[in-house]
């Protein structure tokens, strides 16, 4: 049996059966009775809301789109992984594409991707807006869902990190351990991530009371060449920060080759800290004190939203969108110091 046939055995629109089952019978106002006569007949019945079915109907098989900003970044590629799986298991296919971190690559893909006959798309954006992606978004005719990093003033449901509060524990962390000059190397300077985890740590430090002197910003994209040249100029300057935070993962790999270069000892010379869990973190020398970000569950709520959205076009909107934390992962490249 499936939902068509689900719903006329109990005299009810198929939108209602739909919306029942995919969570959303309270926000349409379909009454708790009905809902749970819906329930337990789709139990009985074993029927379950099928966008591969949908997609048969249409004459081909269910696929959607998966747009990232680098596949060789491993946050994005364990990320990609989750969203294969878990569509994987409805027998929807997914195209991925790979922006690299270039807006006008991004805009391109995009285009091309929403042009095709695609059920739905899940898009981690490069982090900026434009004109043009404003446009493509807010027109396009399949459902989207934003991931990681948010893009303002676009209206779609996303899924994203508290980036601040992420940022302020990260410094909260390194003023804890009586550090009291800070270094931030920074990704993106337009991605709104980086600024929000840059707001952080400026509230945490304001909450010590100490001002913008006290921090140094550098770095101007997620290259290694650009990770290096940032974190040349944080780690040569006069007044050298003691502890650095990496904002990206990739950055901390142009850290640790200028401190080497430098003969800067981690932690003795220089703490470090960097967001996002690496597969290698707790096996450097010394091992590394991250902010893990919760990859599968941000992975498996992006997939669950276009999931619903695939069923029930209507039964998302932008404001169900959700934000996760980062959690400490504390370990030995952080020194503690006497502060003054």
């Amino acid at each position: 049996m499936n939902i068509s046939e689900l719903a006329r055995h109990l005299g009810v629109a198929v939108s209602t059966v739909s919306r029942v089952l995919s969570g959303n019978a309270e926000k349409y106002r379909i009454s708790e009775q009905t809902a749970q006569r819906v329930r337990a007949a789709a139990e009985e019945h074993q029927v379950v809301p099928d966008p591969l079915g949908a997609g048969l109907r249409r004459g081909r098989p269910g696929m959607i789109g998966l747009l990232v900003p680098d596949i060789t970044n491993p946050f994005f590629s364990t990320m990609a992984r989750a969203i294969e799986l878990r569509f994987r298991d409805t027998g929807i296919a997914v195209q991925l594409c790979d922006s690299a971190e270039d807006t006008e690559t991004e805009l391109l893909l995009l285009t091309r991707l929403l042009s095709r006959r695609l059920d739905g798309l899940i898009l981690a954006p490069v982090g900026e807006v434009s004109d043009g992606l404003k446009e493509a978004i807010s027109s396009a005719a399949m459902p989207i869902i934003l991931l990681d990093r948010l893009l303002p003033g676009i209206d779609a449901p996303s899924v994203s990190l508290n980036n601040r509060e992420a940022g302020k524990l990260a410094a909260s962390h390194l003023l804890l351990a009586g550090h009291r000059r800070l270094g931030c190397l920074r990704g993106d300077p337009g991605a709104v991530s980086d600024r929000e985890r840059i707001e952080g740590v400026e509230e945490a430090l304001r909450e010590n009371g100490l001002g913008s002197d006290h921090l140094l910003i550098a770095g101007e994209g997620y290259t290694r060449e650009e990770s290096i040249a940032g974190a040349e100029w944080l780690l040569s300057a006069p007044d050298r920060p003691g502890a650095l935070i990496s904002l990206s993962g990739q950055g901390v790999l142009g850290i640790l080759e200028v401190s080497r270069r430098l003969d800067l000892s981690i932690p003795a010379d220089l703490s470090l800290l960097a967001f996002d869990e690496q597969p290698w973190s707790a096996l450097m020398q010394p091992p590394l004190t991250t902010m893990a970000q919760p990859i599968e569950k941000m992975a498996e709520k992006a997939s669950a939203l276009l999931s619903s959205c695939l069923a029930d076009p209507e039964s998302i909107t932008a404001g169900d969108s959700a934000v996760f934390e980062a959690t400490l992962c504390e370990r030995e490249s952080v020194a503690r110091v006497a502060s003054s």
